[in-house]
């Protein structure tokens, strides 16, 4: 069987079991909010589904390698560490924000988050046209939630932070190479083995591991994307 990465869908997560879903379309990255799923390929395109979305994907013009949408816009960097965002519906054009980011998040509520190619952390009160603050600390990625922003660095070490930037940076135990925050009750995350993990908001460190594998994840209110390497069907419960 050749090898194809494949969009996983999580139906449900709160209270009652779901099944992971494949959703046809490569892709090597994906974004969600609760009217839309974005993603980007191996090839930098880009692509916007209405959900529940059924695999019917609209590409949208530009290049992208990391995408994240929020409630209002979808934000993202190209190769050269550009940003750009536009209205989450895909309506308008891409507009260009100044600095350079390698990962953006804009799931975060009332603020912008990102991380550059040196590790370094800023935000961006939104609607954010390129006043970036710089915050303490190293991160490799990182994404927003209602009240916190969770991270982690260079040795998978997560950490969290008020979502406005206010406070220190709390370590919370665990080893994840991916972190996703804009759920409504938990965090999700993938580590080096690929291995899926879920804790309970504001989460200590009560990881309980899931079915599955996954490279990528990325959650909202009511669902939980991802992107895995070969065939790949998983129900999970809360």
């Amino acid at each position: 069987m050749s090898k194809l990465t494949l969009l996983l869908l999580a139906v449900c997560i709160s209270s009652a079991f779901g099944q992971f879903q494949q959703i046809s379309r490569d892709m090597k990255h994906v974004s969600a909010s609760v009217s839309y799923l974005w993603g980007v390929d191996h090839s930098d395109n880009i692509f916007r589904c209405d959900r529940p979305c059924n695999g019917k994907w609209v590409q949208v013009p530009g290049k992208l390698k990391q995408i994240d949408v929020g409630d209002d816009e979808v934000w993202g960097v190209n190769s050269g560490d550009h940003i750009y965002k536009r209205p989450a519906d895909g309506s308008g054009a891409w507009k260009g924000i100044g600095g350079r980011l390698k990962h953006v998040t804009a799931s975060g509520n009332g603020y912008i988050w990102g991380v550059n190619s040196g590790d370094n952390i800023y935000k961006c009160k939104k609607p954010c046209n390129g006043k970036w603050i710089h915050v303490g600390g190293k991160l490799k990625q990182i994404d927003g939630g209602h009240k916190y922003v969770y991270g982690v660095n260079s040795a998978n070490q997560i950490f969290s932070r008020a979502v406005d930037g206010s406070g220190n940076w709390r370590h919370i135990p665990g080893s994840l190479a991916h972190v996703t925050a804009s759920g409504s009750d938990d965090i999700f995350g993938v580590n080096k083995a690929q291995n899926i993990f879920r804790c309970k908001k504001p989460c200590i460190g009560e990881w309980e591991q899931m079915e599955g594998k996954l490279n990528q994840c990325d959650a909202t209110i009511n669902g939980v994307f991802g992107v895995k390497s070969g065939t790949f069907r998983h129900v999970i419960g809360a």
